[in-house]
């Protein structure tokens, strides 16, 4: 009879505690249940419109999305708890941003980032040197151009050559007009090094920094006359080189050569007078001695006078006199008796205004 009484005592305890563990445990999932059913107001701001939805979701995104409204990757969302226990919801656009770099253009999304941090997450790098079209601590605007320009530097090497230059040494044995290159000039070379810069690779300025000679130049030398030749009467014009200033040379046919200024077309006359006679200038008169125009040739200008078609040949001559009737492109000629004057007579004649 004990242990029957003893045997409902045991089997009678346990499931009195099970019912009171059923219950609390019901009673914990009713108040869960309870706060996960219940639903916060959200505010969200696109923009553009704001709409307002009720959710029982903590994620901002999933807030949207249940919305129904539509975001891309480069769109940011934010949200912020208000005072009257609404939750703010503000979405940031990504904007449409272009960069030219390095002769490309590329085209991008941003949302909320500087220049410099844009830059930096397309893995486009800022040198010191480098230029960029906007301020690198501004915010990306929709429609945006960055414009980034990469200088970069180098250096080179060439061998160039180095020109000769020409010595001119005066020879004193050697007629006027003559020259004779003694030596022949010879180029060098050297080698340079040149400092280059390059905007978006592309080479734009080369500066040379050092130059280090290989082979010296040769100088050129060159002897020029100075000797005033004398040109015999019986020599004649074997050509005459004219410049187009009016000045040139005259060969002869003994080989010498004059050069002159200029070419006069004169009227020619002969005078003569007694031994001893000075000329205006103050010389001795003689043959060769010639009265001119002193605003047309100046007195003491050496002159080669001769007949257009070189039948009479004065010669060599010096501009020493002057005349009353002696105006313009007129010339009165020296001889010694007054048979030659006659035999002159008055004709035309062309005046060499030597150097």
């Amino acid at each position: 009879m004990l242990k029957h009484i003893s045997a409902g005592r045991t089997s009678t305890r346990p499931v009195r505690r099970i019912v009171a563990f059923v219950l609390m445990m019901g009673l914990t999932l009713g108040a869960a249940s309870g706060i996960v059913s219940a639903k916060a107001v959200y505010i969200i701001d696109d923009g553009t419109t704001r709409t307002t939805v009720e959710s029982s979701s903590y994620s901002p995104s999933s807030v949207v999305e249940h919305a129904g409204i539509e975001v891309s990757s480069s769109d940011k969302i934010t949200s912020e708890s208000n005072a009257d226990g609404t939750v703010e919801i503000t979405i940031v656009r990504g904007q449409d941003v272009a960069i030219r770099y390095l002769g490309a253009t590329l085209h991008t999304q941003a949302c909320d980032e500087t220049v410099a941090e844009l830059l930096a997450r397309m893995n486009i790098p800022v040198g010191e040197t480098d230029e960029v079209s906007v301020d690198l601590s501004n915010y990306t605007e929709d429609g945006m151009l960055i414009e980034v320009t990469q200088y970069t530097y180098g250096t080179a090497e060439a061998v160039e050559p180095i020109t000769y230059t020409t010595e001119r040494v005066a020879n004193a044995s050697m007629t006027k007009g003559k020259e004779n290159v003694k030596q022949e000039g010879k180029n060098g070379s050297a080698l340079v090094t040149y400092s280059i810069t390059y905007k978006d690779g592309v080479e734009i300025s080369r500066e040379p920094v050092s130059s280090e000679v290989i082979t010296a130049p040769t100088a050129e030398i060159v002897e020029y006359g100075t000797k005033s030749a004398t040109i015999s009467s019986s020599d004649r014009i074997a050509s005459d080189a004219r410049n187009s200033d009016g000045s040139g040379v005259l060969t002869f046919k003994s080989g010498n050569t004059l050069t002159y200024s200029k070419v006069i077309t004169a009227n020619a006359t002969a005078y003569t007078a007694k031994a001893g006679a000075h000329t205006a200038s103050g010389r001795v008169v003689s043959v060769g001695c010639v009265a001119v125009d002193p605003k047309v040739i100046p007195l003491g200008s050496k002159l080669y006078i001769t007949t257009p078609n070189g039948s009479i040949v004065y010669g060599m001559a010096v501009a020493a006199d002057t005349g009353g009737a002696i105006k313009g492109n007129k010339v009165d000629l020296f001889y010694n008796t007054y048979g030659e004057c006659v035999q002159f007579g008055r004709r035309t004649c062309t005046v060499y205004v030597l150097n």
